[in-house]
């Protein structure tokens, strides 16, 4: 009777560790899960970076923009070869500007926020325009850790204006939900609607908007 406990006991145990297993590897305590812990960027980090560079892209451009605030996109990689859930994410901080910024002002924008970013180690800012739509500037800082830049406008074929935002984006973070990182810096603070967007009330300026 007591042999029949034991290899019933033993059986169980068999059984039951495969099923630890995936739940450690679905919750990110996985072999390679437990590497990624040891080697990607803490949030802390990444937000401080994305902060530097937000700050220092919106303290270039003069007179100042008025902004609607700041957000977080969170991109978090596939999951592993073995199905571990992967740690890995990709975290950006969004400054969306409310200030509508026309056509023949936005060169002027650019230029401005280019010395800004050399400054933060960028030895290439590019214009990249996939079209009049969507006129581009992106540079790649190295000051305290490499950052990915861009200053995105978007409008239309024959629009006179567009809408602006500034991005900042660090690769190689430790997943932790956007909630992590609010209130997203530097704008502390920023008004929602009810599906979660950010609230831009367009402001028309006398310099540039015109």
């Amino acid at each position: 009777m007591k042999t029949r406990w034991k290899v019933t006991a033993f059986v169980t145990a068999l059984l039951a560790v495969p099923a630890v297993v995936l739940v450690a590897s679905a919750n990110g305590y996985g072999p390679l899960a437990l590497r990624e812990r040891m080697v990607l960027l803490s949030p802390g980090e990444a937000k401080g970076r994305i902060d530097a560079a937000l700050r220092a892209t919106m303290g270039a451009v003069s007179p100042p923009l008025s902004y609607a605030g700041a957000d977080v996109d969170l991109y978090r990689r596939s999951d592993h070869w073995d199905h571990e859930s992967s740690l890995e994410t990709n975290v950006t901080g969004i400054v969306r500007v409310r200030t509508v910024v026309s056509r023949a002002k936005l060169p002027l924008l650019m230029e401005q926020v280019t010395p800004a970013w050399r400054a933060l180690g960028s030895p290439n800012v590019v214009r990249a325009d996939n079209s009049a739509k969507y006129p581009r500037l992106l540079g790649a800082g190295t000051v305290g850790g490499e950052t990915s830049l861009a200053v995105n406008a978007v409008g239309s074929e024959d629009s006179s204006s567009y809408t602006v935002t500034f991005e900042a984006e660090v690769f190689g973070v430790l997943y932790q939900p956007a909630r992590a990182y609010a209130p997203m810096s530097p704008l502390g603070r920023t008004p929602h609607d009810a599906a979660g967007y950010v609230v831009v009330d367009p402001v028309d300026d006398p310099y540039w908007s015109h």
